[in-house]
């Protein structure tokens, strides 16, 4: 029960620094509108961002690994199996076979990564009660020790879990389509060219994704903020 309440308490908190972060005029947005022109633009035109944090622990990072390379739909399928299978609590993960996790829709390799995972929290080699005390690099290096976790995974978490709003998943697609729209490129930037690119935002990278994931929701979805889920 504390365990419970201990994390809640910390989306709680994560998710008012994200909204500071998102919305005051001291934040971190707001900063980085004022280096960038084009983000100051498509925050007139779309507002803000919604708040996107999400909750600490192994359930989050599992469910990440879970939706790498398949659709959303599946994945959310998979998800509810592991769910329903108590497989999204970590001590249950650790202790189940490889066959019962892909009994739950996970191939092999994910089984391993989301067992491997599972172990690695339980025994203590990934704490990660101590990551948001951590540098933002130093939080990243610990994360993609774990096999299966990739620099990716580890920005996704140091954003929406730890609210570092200088984390910067450039290797997202999405991403990259964003940034194409927002500085009206002919191409998609590829990894290499948007990871450059973030240089000019530091430190506020973090914020700079979470308003190009908008940008690419607006164009493509042509949707209203409240139509986007």
């Amino acid at each position: 029960m504390v365990k419970i309440e201990k994390s809640i308490d910390w989306q709680k908190k994560m998710a008012n620094l994200m909204h500071h972060a998102l919305t005051h005029p001291d934040g971190a947005l707001a900063k980085l509108a004022a280096l960038d022109d084009d983000i100051r633009s498509a925050l007139d035109a779309f507002g803000p961002p919604r708040d996107r944090s999400e909750a600490p622990g192994f359930a989050t990072l599992a469910r990440v690994i879970i939706g790498q390379q398949i659709s959303t739909k599946a994945a959310a399928s998979v998800w509810a199996k592991m769910k329903t299978n108590r497989f999204d609590e970590s001590a249950i993960a650790a202790a189940a076979s490889w066959e019962e996790l892909r009994g739950a829709g996970l191939s092999q390799r994910k089984a391993e990564y989301v067992q491997g995972l599972a172990a690695s929290i339980e025994s203590g080699a990934l704490d990660l009660d101590a990551l948001p005390h951590l540098d933002g690099e130093e939080a990243s290096r610990q994360l993609v020790a774990i096999r299966g976790i990739g620099e990716w995974t580890a920005d996704n978490y140091r954003l929406f879990v730890l609210a570092d709003m200088d984390a910067w998943p450039f290797n997202d697609l999405a991403l990259q389509e964003g940034m194409k729209i927002l500085k009206a490129l002919n191409t998609r930037p590829d990894g290499a060219t948007m990871k450059a690119m973030g240089e000019e935002w530091r430190p506020y990278r973090g914020a700079g994704a979470l308003m190009l994931w908008h940008v690419y929701a607006q164009h493509r979805h042509a949707a209203t903020i409240a139509d986007i889920k």
